[in-house]
């Protein structure tokens, strides 16, 4: 097992975690610090894993298939220059994997650049009819490029948008309509210049 130790900033890292010896290990990876290195591909070989983010300095996902075990990301100009990444292997009630890592990310620039991961707000109203609007606050620390896709569980777009925005808090506002978006489960998926972003809303009978 080893990680990438030293990378400058806006280049990709990576920490090769072994072999993935049999499906369905649940895995969970936890940064001490989020804004010094972005996760955004997880692999066995060449196949990608799905994974959930579920706050910015943690992801959880189940490995699917035999093969070695590698976790890739960027090197972000965050508020500090170290982060140490944790990862768990479980299987059922066995843990099969604990192991710690130290990316250090280099600059020259002194003090590192603060670029804060962007936020956004579970959508209230949350279950909504459809024909009724509902609403995601945002932040962001600097202007940019962003969108938002309406999608279903597996990841199909439904609707996309696409604006450029300046920095500081906002609000999306969507409304279902009744020919598209029969009741159940939807996301919503924003990406800016910081990351991706991830929330499920749902459409009342």
């Amino acid at each position: 097992m080893k990680a990438q130790g030293t990378i400058a900033i806006g280049e990709r890292g990576t920490i090769a975690l072994g072999i993935n010896q049999q499906d369905s290990i649940t895995y969970s990876v936890h940064l001490s610090n989020p804004t010094v290195f972005y996760i955004d591909s997880i692999n066995i070989d060449d196949a990608q894993q799905s994974f959930q983010r579920i706050t910015t300095d943690s992801i959880t996902f189940i490995g699917t298939g035999i093969g070695n075990l590698s976790i890739h990301g960027i090197a972000l100009a965050g508020s500090d220059s170290m982060t140490i990444v944790n990862v768990r292997g479980r299987l059922k009630d066995v843990i099969l994997l604990d192991t710690s890592f130290v990316i250090t990310i280099t600059s020259n620039t002194t003090p590192l650049p603060y670029i804060r991961f962007s936020y956004v707000s579970e959508n209230i109203p949350n279950p909504i009819m459809r024909g009724e609007a509902t609403e995601w606050t945002y932040e962001l620390d600097k202007p940019g490029s962003i969108q938002f896709s309406i999608i279903t569980l597996d990841g199909r777009i439904i609707e996309e948008f696409s604006l450029m925005q300046d920095k500081g808090r906002h609000v999306f506002r969507f409304v279902p309509n009744s020919y598209t978006y029969h009741p159940g489960v939807y996301g919503m998926r924003l990406i800016t210049e910081q990351g991706v972003h991830y929330r499920i809303w749902n459409v009342s009978p």
